[in-house]
């Protein structure tokens, strides 16, 4: 069947990838349902994908996925189907001799597998043009001890760490030995390198703590970064390609997250009422002039496309860079998509401009 827009024209093949089977699974559930909901269909033929099946959900399906990411159920499947607006490439229509491979690819997978170059190397190979970064500059972002290596180069502010790898990691009084000499008495943030939505984080106020809080993160990546816990106002800039924009990228306005916990964890980010946001961030000129900059200068560093989140602290001294998202969340709590529309762009609108940066 032949899909066409209200001028006559075929409408643009969309194809969602969505879930799959990262420990980020439900936030990207809850991100592709609300991008595929938002597409203007007047223009879009819009397909939804679970890339852990890499079958088409069915939109009865994907009606009942829950747009809060905190109770998404983990057990809803992908059904391969065709029906109006929700088509996929099949065995049956390839035998029928129908060109169903999508023209473009909305990329709403978060953490290992869709944010890490893995999902973007396949399309590559396939020669299917998609949203977002392309293969290095998502690895490199994901991989937190080597996007601050590539930071530090570039002059980006980044907090001190110790690398811990999964095999060579010392014994715990050596730890602990270490930690001193770098960090003093400090309170110390332990993460894994190459993770989302702060799996595997914590946060270590007694020294003790900080062998099992290694040990934890551990299970989720084979390096974990052990930094100094710098205490001040959680900030995110969003940066998007505006051909309009000074250098072809517009700096959104900076937000302030309040968390309902003591940091930014995986409660406050998704949870309803888990975290408040205020736009524009109540810091100073200078500060979010600055925070702006150091966004744009992390995207063009890392080599990043169509758009991305850097992640700061802001203290009443410094600004400090702690990771950068290549694929921010689309939930109702996300912070790119408010951000665009305290910034005059719609949900919708920033959406056409992602597809319209793929196919450029």
């Amino acid at each position: 069947m032949t899909h066409e827009s209200e001028t006559g024209l075929r409408k643009l093949r969309v194809a969602v990838l969505m879930g799959g089977s990262s420990n980020e699974r439900a936030v990207s559930l809850s991100t592709g349902k609300m991008i595929a909901e938002s597409l203007d269909t007047t223009q879009y033929q819009v397909t939804i994908i679970d890339t852990r099946d890499m079958l088409a959900l069915t939109a009865s399906v994907a009606a009942k996925l829950p747009s809060n990411a905190s109770k998404t159920d983990e057990k809803s499947e992908g059904i391969l189907t065709t029906i109006d607006e929700y088509s996929v490439y099949s065995p049956k229509s390839a035998g029928k001799g129908e060109n169903t491979s999508p023209d473009v690819v909305f990329i709403a997978l978060h953490g290992k597998g869709g944010e890490d170059g893995t999902i973007q190397g396949a399309l590559e190979l396939m020669g299917i043009p998609y949203t977002g970064s392309g293969v290095l500059a998502s690895a490199l972002a994901m991989n937190k001890r080597m996007a601050k290596q590539l930071f530090r180069s570039h002059g980006i502010p980044v907090i001190d760490e110790l690398v811990i790898q999964r095999g060579k990691a010392p014994s715990s009084e050596k730890l602990l030995e270490q930690a001193v000499r770098v960090f003093g008495e400090s309170a110390l943030f332990v993460k894994p390198s190459s993770e989302g939505s702060t799996f595997g984080c914590s946060l270590v106020l007694e020294r003790g703590e900080l062998p099992q809080a290694v040990e934890f993160a551990l299970k989720y990546d084979e390096y974990v970064l052990v930094e100094r816990y710098v205490k001040g106002m959680e900030i995110t800039v969003g940066v998007l390609e505006d051909t309009d924009a000074e250098e072809g990228l517009l700096a959104l306005p900076v937000v302030e997250i309040i968390p309902k916990n003591t940091y930014y964890d995986y409660e406050s980010k998704y949870a309803p009422d888990g975290s408040k946001h205020i736009i524009p961030a109540r810091i100073s000129a200078a500060q979010t002039a600055l925070a702006q900059e150091y966004a744009k200068l992390c995207h063009t560093a890392l080599g990043c496309r169509g758009m991305s989140r850097t992640d700061l602290i802001a203290t009443d001294t410094a600004l400090f860079v702690l990771e950068v998202n290549t694929i921010p969340g689309m939930t109702p709590t996300s912070l790119l998509p408010q951000a665009a529309e305290v910034a005059g762009i719609s949900f919708p609108e920033l959406l056409n401009r992602l597809i319209l940066s793929a196919l450029r």
